[in-house]
């Protein structure tokens, strides 16, 4: 056989393997199917940025935000925001036990998540421009606590979807 071939060969050989089937989530590192789920739910709540509090974790809103000049921060962003984006805020009460929780937007954005007023570091935080409705995701350890204010700033439209919950 001469190289020609068996160059014809292998590149034919390539074209017809099977390809990974691979939804551009595995850049996560973890399942996002839960809040892919809640995500797509058409009764997802409706929230405004600032005045939103919720009672219970393993929630999902349909977050509201406020232009950059009009948003108001508990602390300033880690990264600062340009100025033709969208940022909000929202408030989880009463974490019930310590453990990893979950923030996921489904949009690019950044994302700080404070705890009785502290900014948590991420253990981790990803983001997935290719997983649909599952952007940005990042893990945190929290304690038993009375508020976690979760913190979007750099989001390009007037409303992200956002999901927090007890990592699985």
């Amino acid at each position: 056989m001469n190289v020609r071939a068996a160059l014809a060969l292998v590149a034919i050989a390539g074209l017809s393997a099977p390809a990974r089937a691979d939804d551009g989530c595995s850049a996560i590192g973890w399942s996002v199917k839960n809040e892919q789920g809640w995500f797509a739910d058409k009764k997802l709540p409706k929230r405004v940025s600032g005045g939103a509090r919720l009672r219970r974790i393993d929630r999902a809103v349909d977050l509201e935000l406020k232009p950059l000049k009009k948003a108001v921060f508990f602390l300033p962003p880690r990264t600062k925001p340009k100025t033709s984006t969208f940022a909000g805020t929202i408030a989880f009460f009463g974490v019930p036990r310590p453990g990893v929780y979950q923030v996921t937007l489904s949009e690019p954005a950044d994302v700080d998540v404070f705890e009785n007023g502290v900014r948590i570091k991420p253990m981790t935080l990803v983001s997935a421009p290719h997983c649909p409705d599952a952007r940005v995701s990042g893990r945190y350890a929290l304690q038993t606590g009375d508020l976690v204010l979760v913190q979007i700033s750099n989001a390009a439209s007037d409303a992200i979807k956002i999901a927090f919950e007890l990592a699985p």
